[in-house]
């Protein structure tokens, strides 16, 4: 049975390991790093030479450092092993699963089914990016109530190569998608699964069989052992049992007796590097840094921009007269003013150089002094009132002219309302895409957009 074979050389890999690594402070740099080359190797024995995508993956060309990691994704399915692709954000980590699964289907005749799991906030740019690079694979994104009983004969008759679906759905739903047998399961941003008390885990463990299994995380690995576990024992569930069963296991060094002993911070640290390279055949991380080369350059631009009038008016009236701060008769128990109002105040001064009419009576109030109705302020008056929106109104109309894309991130809602109210005069054609948005709109906007 191919989850034996994956467990029993796993726990022979990890137990050589540990040993090539207990004496790592006797060896010389060099013989210790042979030593972890060699510790590699025997994990990645089975080799497979790995130089194109897919020709089942279309409208896009990996990038060379994303063909090295579909190699070394392949080779995890050739030796049997379970990993952690923990490449840095923007690397890319979405697509070169989307090319684990294509090169399977081409080149191992293993066409499912995959089981993705996703937070709900990216589920719809998964599916995009299925329909975009690999259009030909039948997937069903598992979402929402009545989609889900639609989805329900067709999972039965197993008609399917991928399955989308969240960590909500594989706990509530586990009666109906734990019946399948996956080839593959695959957990986005599983760095959430590092409380070694989550559900997900416990629940997948329990419930869900799969032969394969693989993370995705774009956050460096963990440095407390209970975290470490629990990623651990997801991948390898039946070697990495209990939390406890592994303190134990990487503190024996330090325990001659058998008994549990308390670690000092160096030996505690010298755990982790232990543990750390013991991991290294599971795990491929690379930071933008390091493959920059094959990737466009960033240019980034710092814009200062002068306050408006009001806003000037506004900030010093906030700094000189303290208006948003207690006036003392909100104290704590010990009679003082809380940081919650300094903090409050931080935020009131941060919407003023946003923009002023972010406050609804200060917009009121000039709406009606400037003759508008309804208490909104249109027109002219409404980018001139704030520095930020002069300045875009200078950029965005010749981004517009050579037929360029924009996107604009706000921390507060509010200010995207009157970003609305302002392409509204301007005849900007805009999407909004904010918490509120439900699931499955998502993916049309990402679509619409892109």
């Amino acid at each position: 049975d191919s989850d034996d074979v994956s467990e029993v050389d796993a726990r022979h890999i990890i137990e050589n390991a540990k040993q090539d690594v207990d004496d790592e402070y006797g060896v010389s740099q060099a013989l210790a790093h042979r030593g972890l080359q060699s510790y590699y190797a025997v994990a990645h024995a089975v080799t497979e030479r790995v130089d194109k995508q897919s020709t089942l993956m279309v409208n896009g060309v990996l990038k060379q450092y994303q063909i090295k990691g579909l190699e070394w994704l392949v080779s995890l399915y050739n030796n049997n092993l379970n990993g952690i692709l923990a490449d840095e954000m923007g690397l890319g980590k979405t697509i070169q699963t989307i090319a684990l699964i294509t090169y399977l289907m081409e080149h191992k005749r293993i066409n499912g089914p995959f089981l993705i799991i996703v937070p709900l906030s990216t589920l719809s740019n998964w599916a995009y990016e299925f329909d975009k690079w690999a259009p030909s694979v039948v997937k069903v994104s598992y979402k929402a109530s009545t989609a889900r009983r639609a989805f329900v004969p067709q999972l039965r008759s197993g008609k399917f190569n991928v399955l989308l679906t969240t960590y909500e759905y594989i706990i509530k739903d586990k009666h109906i998608l734990a019946k399948i047998r996956w080839k593959y399961m695959i957990v986005d941003e599983g760095h959430r699964m590092k409380n070694h008390h989550c559900k997900l885990t416990q629940v997948l463990n329990t419930h869900y069989v799969a032969p394969r299994r693989l993370l995705l995380t774009g956050t460096p690995l963990q440095n407390k052992l209970p975290e470490l576990w629990a990623l651990l024992n997801f991948l390898l569930p039946t070697i990495f049992k209990s939390c406890s069963t592994f303190e134990q296991w990487f503190n024996a060094p330090f325990a001659m007796t058998g008994e549990k002993v308390d670690l000092n911070e160096e030996e505690t640290i010298l755990i982790i590097r232990r543990l750390h390279k013991v991991l290294r055949p599971f795990l491929l991380r690379r930071l933008k840094k390091e493959v920059e080369a094959q990737l466009p350059e960033k240019v980034e631009y710092v814009i200062k921009c002068d306050m408006s009038a009001l806003q000037r008016v506004l900030y010093r009236h906030m700094q000189a007269k303290g208006v948003l701060l207690t006036d003392g008769s909100e104290k704590d128990k010990k009679g003082k003013g809380g940081t919650k109002t300094l903090m409050n105040t931080i935020m009131q001064l941060r919407k003023i150089c946003n923009h002023p009419y972010m406050f609804q009576h200060i917009e009121e109030s000039f709406s009606e002094h400037l003759g508008f109705t309804g208490g909104i302020v249109q027109g002219l008056d409404l980018y001139r009132a704030s520095g930020k929106f002069e300045l875009l109104d200078r950029i965005l109309p010749k981004l517009r002219a050579t037929n360029h894309k924009v996107l604009l991130f706000c921390q507060m809602t509010s200010l995207m309302t009157i970003m609305e109210d302002y392409f509204a005069y301007r005849g900007f054609k805009y999407l909004r895409l904010d918490g509120t948005t439900k699931a499955e709109d998502r993916g049309m906007l990402l679509k619409t957009f892109n």
